[in-house]
């Protein structure tokens, strides 16, 4: 059991909502902290994975990709609409397939929080310029065994307090979109990609595809 205070977590969540001119919900509850979180391998996987279906939002050539993805061991690790994607051609791709795959891009960036490979994740502040040298170059046809090895699960209680704030920021960013208002320079799909990639994180049982993401 991890003994975490999720009251002065959820405190500290909603001051930095507030710094943000945000607003809150008090009875809003806090994620589950006893979950099983994912081992390091299994995170650096799937950052490799979506690093990879990422490029065929750029145009990457879709087989190129999916045999960088064999290649390189990664195929168990697809998700079921992943698969699907890899089954057709560029061409075929319809816009809303190209948007979901240009938006893994801050799910990417999440997990290269949780790996430790970068300080920091703002509400406000999107993907660092600095993404692509984190990761393997597909054009150079680099593998994945350095970016695995660079790869250190940060501590439960601080992937934990990650999620809360995002959780939280996501009430506020959703409920502002349902009502009209404006949320400044934080965008509820960054905040929504993040989400869910913490809450995949933290659960090992969860399905990337139908991650829960109520609020």
């Amino acid at each position: 059991m991890h003994k975490i205070d999720v009251e002065a977590v959820k405190r500290a969540s909603e001051a930095t909502v507030r710094e943000h001119d945000g607003r809150i919900c008090d009875w809003l509850p806090s994620p589950e902290p006893d979950t099983q979180p994912r081992d390091v391998l299994a995170v650096a996987r799937r950052a490799l994975i979506l690093n990879a279906l990422i490029q065929i939002s750029f145009k990457g050539p879709i087989p190129i990709i999916k045999s960088w993805i064999e290649n390189n061991g990664l195929a168990s690790d697809l998700a079921e609409s992943e698969r699907l994607i890899l089954t057709k051609s560029n061409a075929a791709l319809t816009q809303q397939e190209l948007a979901n795959l240009f938006w893994r891009i801050e799910a990417l960036w999440a997990l290269v929080w949780v790996g430790g490979l970068i300080k920091d994740l703002p509400l406000n502040k999107p993907v660092g310029d600095n993404l692509a040298s984190l990761c393997p170059n597909l054009q150079r046809n680099a593998d994945g065994t350095d970016f695995i090895k660079s790869f250190q699960l940060r501590r439960h209680e601080e992937l934990f307090c990650m999620l809360d704030l995002y959780y939280r920021a996501h009430w506020w960013t959703r409920n502002a979109q349902l009502t009209g208002q404006q949320t400044g320079d934080v965008s509820l799909d960054i905040i929504m990609e993040r989400r869910k990639t913490l809450e995949w994180v933290l659960d090992a049982k969860a399905d990337w595809d139908n991650v829960e993401m109520s609020t």
